[in-house]
C-alpha cells in the first residue's frame, strides 16, 4: 500500500545561526547548522533525505514543516527554558534578531500540511521577530552580561558534569542571526500565525496572555 501524505516536522535550526546569515533566508538556503553543532547533524541527515524522497517520489505528497524557535506554557525545549532563567546569560557584544512561534500556531501549520493536494517545504514563523535584548525586557529578566569565550568555558565544564542541559555550541543562537523567510507557507499553506510576537513571548511563563 503506497503512503499518500508524509508530513515531517524539521526546524529552522538546521540553517545554522552565523555572522554571514542575510535576513529572511529562504527554503534553498544551505543547511549548516550542524557545521558548528554537532548534535544537530541527525535532524539535517533526515530533513535531506525527506527532500531527495519528495524528489525521487512525487507521487507522494511530502510536507516539510521548518518553525522557528517554538516555545509555550507546555514546551520545555532549550528555547523557552533558556527564556524561563531569570538572570539568563548574554554574550557582551551581541544582540542578534530571534523569531519565536507559539506551540499552537505550530499545530496550526501541521494541519494545514495535512491537507490533500498540499507538498512541498515550508519556513514556519511566529508574529515577527525581535532583538533578543527586546525579548528579555518583555520577560522582565535581569540578563548577566559576560564574554562569549567565559560563558562558553563554564558551559562546557557545567554540560560535562551534567549541571546544566545547554551544551556550549547553542551559544550560537544568542550570538548571531538565523531569520528566516515565512512567506512560501503563507502562499502555499495559507498559515497566518494566531498569536502576535509579545503574546507568543509572554507564554513561556506558563500561560497565554
Amino acid at each position: 500500500m503506497l503512503v499518500e501524505k508524509l508530513v515531517m516536522l524539521s526546524s529552522a535550526n538546521i540553517y545554522g545561526p552565523d555572522p554571514d546569515n542575510s535576513h529572511f533566508l529562504s527554503e534553498d538556503a544551505p543547511l549548516l547548522g550542524a557545521e558548528a553543532f554537532p548534535n544537530i547533524r541527525d535532524l539535517v541527515a533526515v530533513d535531506r533525505i525527506v527532500q531527495s524522497f519528495f524528489y525521487r517520489q512525487p507521487e507522494v505528497e511530502t510536507v516539510m514543516l521548518r518553525p522557528v524557535h517554538i516555545v509555550g506554557p507546555r514546551v520545555k525545549n532549550a528555547p523557552s527554558n533558556y527564556l524561563r532563567l531569570e538572570r539568563p546569560w548574554v554574550c557582551m557584544g551581541f544582540d542578534p534578531m530571534i523569531q519565536l512561534i507559539h506551540e499552537e500556531d505550530v499545530v496550526r501549520a501541521l494541519v494545514l500540511a495535512m491537507r490533500p493536494g498540499v507538498k512541498g517545504v515550508f519556513n514556519v514563523v511566529g508574529g515577527g521577530e525581535a532583538p533578543l535584548s527586546r525579548i528579555l525586557e518583555l520577560l522582565g529578566r535581569r540578563p548577566v552580561s559576560m564574554p562569549d569565550f567565559v560563558i562558553r568555558a563554564a558551559l562546557d565544564r557545567a554540560f560535562r558534569l551534567r549541571a546544566t542541559n545547554f551544551p556550549a555550541p547553542e551559544l550560537r543562537h544568542i550570538q548571531y542571526n538565523c531569520v528566516v523567510d515565512g512567506s512560501q507557507a503563507r502562499r502555499v499553506l495559507g498559515f497566518e500565525p494566531q498569536y502576535g510576537l509579545v503574546e507568543t513571548i509572554r507564554s513561556v511563563l506558563g500561560h497565554n496572555e
